[in-house]
């Protein structure tokens, strides 16, 4: 289509999600180049830059090549911080075909997007800073646990409501991170602050993309 939108893509692959409420489902996943936050602890440095401008209907393609051989795989927009980039008219092509549509954003951008399904990261280089607009559309939120990370922290994020769960996330796997995650999974309980779940992250446990 001539004159189409384009959006900078870093890659494309199948695999499954595997952090959060939705872990071990399959996943088609988008990773969009670009991200203004450079966090020192990132996992995927590489999609700050790297990447190719993509016309919508081959990225459709390459997502519909995945869904072919595995169905009922879920979309999933990624980065980098996807919203970055203006992914409107990618996400309403994905609906028309009616695929379910995930996103994970550091919460710092908002677009009005049809999307099913809000993971929120909101990360401490920011304040752990929300945009107002997502409050009522988060449908989960995982907070890296780090030095940064503590109760006033997690106590501010819960007063947006009590509706979604926050993941407390170690950033690899590893025994110290996944007993200081404890630690402070335990101390929420203990203060009384609901819906709050120690995270993991499967496709690393897996060794999987």
């Amino acid at each position: 289509m001539p004159g189409q939108p384009t959006l900078k893509i870093n890659e494309i692959f199948r695999s499954f999600q595997g952090e959060g409420l939705n872990a071990g489902i399959p996943c088609v996943f988008l990773r969009l180049s670009g991200c203004s936050l450079r966090c020192p602890y990132c996992d995927t440095v590489y999609s700050w830059e790297e990447g190719k401008f993509m016309p919508i209907d081959s990225i459709i393609s390459q997502i519909g090549s995945h869904q072919s051989k595995f169905p009922h795989s879920r979309v999933v927009l990624t980065g980098g911080e996807p919203l970055e980039q203006e992914v409107s008219v990618l996400v309403e092509n994905l609906k028309k075909k009616n695929y379910y549509v995930a996103i994970e954003t550091n919460g710092c951008l908002y677009r009005d997007i049809a999307v099913d399904w809000w993971t929120v990261s909101p990360k401490d280089v920011t304040g752990y800073r929300i945009h107002q607009k997502l409050f009522d559309k988060i449908d989960e939120v995982k907070l890296i646990v780090n030095r940064n990370l503590n109760i006033d922290v997690i106590k501010e994020i819960r007063k947006i409501g009590e509706s979604f769960p926050i993941f407390l996330q170690p950033d690899w796997y590893d025994k110290d991170k996944y007993k200081h995650t404890f630690r402070l999974y335990e101390q929420c309980v203990a203060q009384g602050i609901p819906n709050i779940r120690p995270g993991i992250q499967l496709h690393k446990i897996y060794d999987v993309s």
